[in-house]
């Protein structure tokens, strides 16, 4: 029933005060049920805001201290520089390359753990470490064949000279 109708109710003959009072308290009645309904629906709605508000708040302080602890560790820069890594292997390498380095991904780690054995790592480091202190062999005269036969006296010179003659037989052999 609208506005409308009750306006023209108040104008037709025999409709008393009393007929609309209680069309009005009917109308009333079933608005107050709709509310109750209304109401009963939102309250388990209400307790559950309640429930996560409760819960998220220790939740979030525990993720927030653990994102702290993740940047202070250096996790988080690590994280950033590491996608610029990948990003730069991405716009650098097409499909082909990776396949590629999936075909021989298996050769590669067998070399790397080769590499990775404790005597190869103690030559490596020697041998870096003896060159980083190398003065520039190039400079002035090369020695004369006498000079470095005096230098084959020296039990590391012909230790050092027997590896790299090891070293280039490895090299130099029949892979078969």
């Amino acid at each position: 029933m609208t506005a409308t109708d009750t306006v023209l109710d108040r104008d037709r003959p025999g409709t008393g005060a009393d007929d609309r009072l209680v069309r009005i308290e009917a109308q009333l009645e079933l608005l107050l049920a709709q509310a109750e309904r209304r109401e009963a629906e939102l309250e388990p709605l209400r307790d559950l805001a309640a429930e996560v508000g409760v819960l998220s708040g220790p939740a979030m302080a525990s993720v927030t201290t653990r994102v702290a602890a993740w940047e202070e560790r250096g996790y988080l820069g690590f994280a950033r520089s590491s996608a610029r890594v990948v990003d730069r292997i991405v716009t650098s390498f097409d499909e082909d390359d990776v396949e590629a380095l999936g075909d021989n991904v298996a050769l590669m780690l067998e070399t790397l753990r080769d590499l990775t054995q404790p005597e190869i790592l103690r030559l490596l480091r020697q041998t870096a470490g003896s060159v980083s202190h190398l003065d520039d062999p190039f400079e002035g005269p090369p020695p004369s064949a006498l000079a470095l036969l005096k230098q084959l006296r020296d039990p590391e010179v012909r230790r050092g000279l027997a590896r790299m003659m090891e070293l280039l037989r490895s090299v130099g052999a029949d892979p078969r």
